[in-house]
């Protein structure tokens, strides 16, 4: 097992509670200073698709306050990527709210609802 940095450690815990909004992991990492705030999304959004990459997230998605779904890896690589994400009420955020689980939480095959 690799030693993972505080920004990682932070993500995967916070994914523990629930279904994490990235609007609320950027706000938490923004309140902890974990990541100058220049480079805040830019590093979230790395750092969420490594682990994505490395099988320790999933991503959901769906139009708030509908129940979000799974996403397949690719479709959650192009999500994460998008800054508006990170944003409440952002237009990217308004059409289709994103969010990060850690598997040890909750999995899902991907597709399923």
């Amino acid at each position: 097992m690799s030693v993972r940095t505080p920004l990682e450690e932070t993500i995967l815990t916070e994914g523990l509670e629930d279904l994490i909004p990235l609007p609320e992991i950027a706000a938490t990492v923004r309140i902890r200073r974990l990541v100058p705030s220049e480079s805040l999304i830019q590093e979230v959004s790395s750092t969420l698709i490594t682990l994505l990459e490395e099988g320790l997230i999933q991503v959901w998605a769906g139009r708030w306050p509908a129940e979000p779904e799974v996403l397949d890896g690719a479709a959650a690589r192009e999500l994460l990527a998008v800054e508006g994400q990170y944003e409440f009420n952002s237009s990217s955020d308004l059409l289709r709210r994103a969010y990060y689980v850690n598997v040890e939480n909750l999995r899902l095959p991907e597709g399923e609802p």
